[in-house]
């Protein structure tokens, strides 16, 4: 019978350098659908996903081949097999749901309202993670919830009162279903976190879903596009060496330790960020309410930062 890791020390807070390491993170995530519309021009929706999560599986195993690396994560690999079988449902089922989710969402719904979606998912975090974990849901982190919804709101709807609603149905139902799935998944993998290494779930997290995505992809889209211009190579290298093996392995080695319902707090920040890529990168129009907007979420992820040390789950 393999041994069970025990559980690390928990903290009440991610600190002020952890959350705004978190912030970075959310700024190179606001690029990932400015990269991912640029790889489906060429490419089915479907098979962009499964190119990067095919890459995040590829590098991280090369990653983890190199000594120190394998070292530091053996004694904290998922060995048990109930526990090894977590994170590979996480990756096939719970990331290929996701994501098919909010490819097919998006279509049938509208920018904004699928923004507003994506940006509600650190409520439902922060609830299952207060239901299932048993993380502490002050006051404060309410009130941060609070003004990071209304700073996206104000940014996504250009003004407090509303003016783009199309009632989609059956595109806002699966965005909210993505969003929901990964929600979930944010609170398994903080439980799974806890004993063993985040970047080792990642890997197999990747892996899994790297071979559910190509399966999905080949049922539904057919053959992938072998023939890439050097956008689509640009777009997948941010995809998955920055967006996916970059930023989730800095992401899950903090959910070791943090309550994940503080982390998603900090998810707000990609609605600003991506305003401000769109302006640099895209030419978009900047609307002004994005300051406004952004000063809301500012304060609201601020207002989360409590500081002590929750005892042990």
């Amino acid at each position: 019978m393999a041994k069970i890791p025990a559980v690390r020390e928990q903290y009440g807070s991610a600190g002020a350098g952890a959350i705004a390491t978190l912030i970075f993170l959310n700024i190179i995530w606001a690029g990932a659908n400015p990269a991912a519309l640029i790889m489906m021009q060429n490419h089915r929706p479907e098979w962009v996903a499964g190119f990067r999560f095919i890459g995040t599986s590829i590098l991280l195993g090369l990653l983890l081949l190199i000594p120190p690396f394998r070292r530091a994560v053996a004694s904290r690999f998922p060995k048990h097999l109930p526990h090894l079988m977590v994170p590979i449902t996480l990756g096939a089922v719970g990331i290929t749901t996701a994501y098919i989710c909010y490819f097919w969402g998006t279509q049938l719904s509208t920018a904004t309202e699928a923004t507003l979606l994506v940006s509600s998912s650190p409520i439902f975090i922060a609830l299952i993670a207060r239901l299932a974990l048993r993380e502490a849901f002050p006051p404060q982190k309410v009130a941060g919830i609070v003004l990071g919804l209304l700073g996206v709101w104000v940014i996504v709807n250009k003004g407090l009162l509303l003016k783009q609603f199309t009632g989609a149905t059956w595109g806002s139902l699966l965005v909210l279903t993505g969003v929901l799935t990964e929600s979930i998944m944010a609170v398994v993998a903080k439980r799974m976190a806890m004993r063993y290494s985040g970047v080792a779930l990642l890997w197999i997290e990747a892996t899994s879903a790297a071979v559910a995505l190509t399966v999905v992809s080949f049922m539904i889209a057919g053959s992938p596009n072998l023939n890439w211009t050097q956008s689509d190579l640009g777009a997948w290298l941010y995809l998955t060496v920055l967006c996916t093996v970059f930023a989730f392995s800095v992401w899950f080695y903090i959910l070791e330790r943090a309550p994940v319902g503080g982390m998603g707090i900090t998810i707000f920040a990609q609605t600003p960020a991506a305003g401000f890529i769109g302006y640099f990168l895209l030419r978009e129009e900047l609307h002004p309410t994005i300051w406004i907007g952004a000063g809301f979420i500012i304060f609201g992820i601020l207002l989360t930062m409590v500081k002590g040390k929750e005892s042990r789950n």
